[in-house]
């Protein structure tokens, strides 16, 4: 979806300016531009289908036969649809469709190319590890303290909570680099919500609302733990009173929407913290699954909301 937003984005534009360049007034421009994208938007389509037909289908060519066919795509695209759709002798010829589409289709066919070595596995991975590892010492922080919050008072619950605690960073050091089932996210979830309701007792209401999903949905690992103990470490802690955190889980179709809602403190000190967690969590997806994944956050009747949507390879 990135590519395809950022490829269409960069046709509208040279379009558009190619309109301006060619009209004296700004209905001309308008009717010029429309010219142009009759013929652009439809070609560029079918190159981006193209080219990922040919990116499966001939994964044994060399380097150089690649970017021929890569270039000539929207070359014949464009010959073919402009000769089709030509409307009157203002317009582009077939040949000059056909070789402006060859410099586009060469120069963003060329500009990916270094994008996708930029962005190696090897960097993405190295990546997508520093942003766990900031993860897993702020885990571990949290969930000592809370063992020390009662190891003295009952050393019995410290016991089980470090029983827990074991648990919870055995699937933690698991391999980073693969995606985990959501059966498995919820569940470190459920264990470290747990935990906290040890240290915290009656204050923590958690309402649990899973709805149905493909039992074999993945997502990264440790996505939404980190947005629970946020909501329990700026919400629960700082209020009096009980603290009530919504978890909700919906699939619909092949997307995922995870929905996590807690209450305001009044004083908020620590607000940074929190967006330093949510702006990692954005990190981590974006790496995962470029524009596709968003995070929405929004404040309402003294909620702090969180929705998290991303795709899954798995219809519900």
């Amino acid at each position: 979806m990135g590519v395809l937003l950022r490829v269409i984005g960069i046709v509208v534009a040279l379009s558009l300016t190619a309109a301006v360049a060619d009209a004296a007034s700004p209905a001309e421009t308008l009717a010029q531009f429309l010219r142009i994208t009759s013929i652009a938007a439809p070609a560029t389509l079918t190159t981006l289908m193209l080219w990922c037909a040919e990116l499966r289908a001939l994964p044994l060519l060399t380097v150089p036969l690649q970017r021929a066919i890569a270039w000539a795509t929207p070359a014949v695209v464009s010959l073919l649809l402009s000769s089709l759709l030509r409307e009157s002798a203002n317009a582009w010829t077939p040949i000059g469709h056909a070789l402006a589409a060859l410099a586009l289709g060469a120069g963003v066919q060329h500009y990916y190319e270094l994008r996708q070595r930029a962005f190696s596995p090897a960097l993405a991975e190295a990546k997508y590890q520093a942003l766990q590892s900031r993860i897993r010492p702020h885990f571990l922080f949290n969930s000592l303290n809370a063992v020390l919050a009662v190891i003295r008072t009952e050393p019995g619950k410290a016991e089980r909570m470090l029983e827990s605690i074991a648990e919870l960073f055995r699937a933690v050091m698991a391999d980073t680099r693969k995606l985990v089932p959501l059966a498995q996210e919820i569940e470190l979830c459920r264990n470290y919500v747990e935990i906290e309701q040890t240290r915290l007792g009656n204050r923590l209401a958690v309402d649990w609302q899973i709805g149905a999903y493909h039992p074999r949905a993945k997502v990264p690992q440790l996505l939404l733990q980190p947005v629970i103990e946020n909501a329990i470490r700026y919400g629960a802690e700082k209020l009096p009173g009980c603290a009530d955190i919504i978890v909700r889980v919906r699939q619909h179709g092949f997307t995922l929407e995870l929905f996590v809602s807690n209450p305001i403190a009044p004083e908020r000190p620590e607000r940074e913290g929190n967006q330093i967690g949510l702006a990692n969590i954005r990190g981590r997806l974006a790496l995962i699954y470029d524009l596709e994944a968003k995070i929405e956050t929004q404040v309402r009747r003294n909620r702090f909301e969180l929705t998290m949507t991303l795709p899954v390879e798995k219809r519900a």
